[in-house]
């Protein structure tokens, strides 16, 4: 028995739905549904009865409850304080973000920190589309950027601290034949094909990018999924779909096959920061003041006055 196993079993046994639990752990229902056969030989007994689309707890299921949920209540709890004590010795933090994005900002930034506390050591992770938020939550790093919106219930445990608003862009292969417009508005994406992100993404992120309100509808999606910045170029490089993305991206990630193209008359992708609420380490604090202070300093510098676009 593992706390994953726990994490996993108090999933299923709160939402009394694999579907549901497997959505909210961010995995496939099936790894969910073999994590619990396996806890359940270790254990002796079912956890769970499973009939008529029913799921509910057995009475080893309901005993195992309360204490599962103590004890991951300790582990985290440990963990947070633990974790909370290494950074303030070492003035380590650990910052992710999707591939190398935001890039260009996030260099800044932790120049001008370091600059402030020389002794301070920042290591950047790169996380796939699906494990930002989880990574925080699990103490696995201190701060991250990520692109808005998600559902409020992944950010419950998250304080979101809004940075700049970009324009976004249509990705697509340079053989599209829309590929040499100047600008491309939703309604000219009618019928596209979109390309399609890990399942565990949260759906409200998802329909973001797909231009799902601009739409009225939600479009057409590939049947092969992206995990990564890097899988998902490459799938639009070859024609699998289009997909929209920030402005940011194509200054940074130039792709051979790829074309971005304007996108008007749609919202604006908001890049911002997130901390665990309950993170009180001083380097914390320091790097989402100088996110906020270069972040608004890139806006000035790009569109010249103070609005909130930066494109």
């Amino acid at each position: 028995m593992d706390l994953r196993q726990l994490r996993y079993f108090v999933a299923v046994a709160e939402e009394l739905h694999f579907t549901r639990a497997a959505s909210r752990l961010h995995l496939a229902q099936s790894a969910l549904s073999a994590q619990i056969v396996a806890l359940e030989r270790e254990v002796g007994a079912p956890l769970f009865t499973r009939a008529n689309r029913r799921v509910e707890l057995t009475r080893v299921g309901t005993a195992l409850l309360p204490r599962a949920r103590e004890l991951l209540e300790s582990a985290d709890r440990v963990l947070a304080e633990t974790r909370a004590l290494a950074a303030r010795e070492a003035e380590t933090l650990s910052v992710g973000c999707m591939g190398a994005v935001p890039g260009e900002l996030l260099s800044v930034v932790v120049d001008e920190l370091k600059n402030e506390r020389p002794s301070a050591q920042i290591e950047v992770h790169a996380f796939d589309f699906a494990t930002i938020s989880e990574s925080l939550a699990q103490a696995r790093a201190d701060v991250a950027f990520i692109y808005m919106p998600y559902d409020e219930a992944e950010l419950a445990e998250l304080e979101v601290v809004p940075l700049v608003e970009e324009q976004r862009n249509v990705v697509m292969a340079s053989s599209h034949p829309l590929a040499n417009r100047a600008e491309l508005t939703p309604e000219d994406l009618a019928g596209e094909t979109f390309i399609s992100h890990s399942a565990a993404v949260s759906q409200t992120w998802r329909d973001f990018w797909l231009l799902t309100e601009e739409l009225g509808h939600r479009p057409e999606v590939n049947a092969r999924t992206a995990d990564t910045l890097e899988e998902w170029l490459h799938l639009i490089a070859q024609g699998q779909g289009i997909d929209t993305a920030p402005t940011l991206i194509s200054r940074y990630y130039p792709w051979p096959g790829i074309r971005f193209v304007p996108l008007v008359e749609a919202r604006f992708a908001t890049l911002a920061v997130v901390r665990r609420r309950d993170a009180t380490e001083p380097l914390v604090d320091a790097f989402v003041r100088t996110a906020q202070r270069v972040s608004q300093r890139e806006l000035h510098a790009h569109t010249g006055e103070g609005s909130a676009q930066l494109s």
